[in-house]
C-alpha cells in the first residue's frame, strides 16, 4: 500500500506540475500572438495588456474574451470598427490556438498522447465541465499508472475468466 501511496503522489505531483508548464507555454504563444496583434492595431501599452489578457487565458472561467470582446464591442460602439474587427480577429485567432496547442502540449509535457489528453479533457468537461477538464488529466494518468503498475490485473484477470466461464455455459446450453 505504502508503494502504490508513494506512487500515486509522485505522479500527481508530475502530471500538476506539467500541466501548469503546459499552460505556461501556451500562455507565452498567446502573449506573442496578442502582442503582435496589439503591434497591428497599434494598442497603447501593448506588452502589458497582452501579458495581462493572457493571464486570463490561462484562468479557468475566463479567457481571451473576457478582455477582447468588451474592449472590441466598446469601439464597436465608438465607432473605432478597425480595432474592433482586430480585436475579433485576435480573439478567434487565440482561441483556435488555445484549443490547438492544448492537447498536444499538455500531453507532451506531462507525458501522454495528445489524443489520450483530448479524451481524458472531453471526459472531463462532460462530468463536471471546465472543473472536470482541468483535473481529468491527472486523474487519468492516475488510473493509466495504476493499470502499468498492475493494480487492475486482478480485475482483469476476473473479468476474462468471467467471459470464458459465460461462453463455455454458454456453448454447454446449445
Amino acid at each position: 500500500i505504502q508503494k502504490y501511496a508513494s506512487m500515486i503522489v509522485n505522479d500527481f505531483v508530475r502530471v500538476v506540475g506539467g500541466y501548469f508548464i503546459a499552460q505556461l507555454k501556451i500562455m507565452v504563444v498567446i502573449i506573442v500572438v496578442l502582442f503582435v496583434g496589439f503591434l497591428i492595431l497599434d494598442v497603447p501599452f501593448a506588452i502589458l495588456l497582452a501579458v495581462l489578457i493572457a493571464f486570463l487565458d490561462m484562468l479557468p472561467f475566463f479567457g481571451t474574451g473576457t478582455a477582447l470582446i468588451p474592449w472590441a464591442v466598446f469601439d464597436l460602439l465608438s465607432g473605432d470598427y478597425k480595432t474592433a474587427i482586430g480585436l475579433v480577429i485576435l480573439y478567434v485567432l487565440c482561441l483556435i490556438l488555445h484549443q490547438a496547442l492544448q492537447p498536444k502540449m499538455v500531453g507532451d509535457t506531462i507525458g501522454l498522447d495528445p489524443f489520450l489528453a483530448l479524451i481524458f479533457m472531453f471526459i472531463g468537461w462532460k462530468v463536471k465541465g471546465l472543473l472536470g477538464m482541468i483535473i481529468a488529466i491527472p486523474v487519468g494518468m492516475i488510473i493509466i499508472n495504476f493499470y502499468k503498475a498492475g493494480v487492475f490485473d486482478n480485475i482483469v484477470k476476473m473479468c476474462k475468466t468471467l467471459l470464458h466461464d459465460f461462453n463455455e455455459f454458454r456453448r454447454w446450453e446449445e
